[in-house]
């Protein structure tokens, strides 16, 4: 288990960054620290990306694929 040398909101987000497939805790550490040093030229667009994703990316409900239609823009 490794040690806590953050805030907690810090740490979250590096707690979620290891979830995603390929990076472990040290990279999603490393990932996290950049992002956050990179606050505007990265951390808001990407946090702005992701919010609208939620908003607007669909699976298919006939294929599965990712799109913001469902039918995907293939089925139709």
């Amino acid at each position: 288990m490794s040690k806590r040398i953050a805030g907690p909101e810090i740490e979250r987000l590096i707690q979620l960054l290891a979830k995603v497939p390929g990076l472990g805790p040290r990279s999603a550490r490393r990932a996290a620290l950049h992002l956050i040093k990179k606050k505007e030229q990265l951390l808001q667009p990407l946090a702005a990306a992701m919010g609208e994703a939620v908003d607007k990316v669909r699976i298919c409900s006939t294929c599965g694929n990712v799109d913001t239609s469902d039918p995907c823009m293939i089925c139709t």
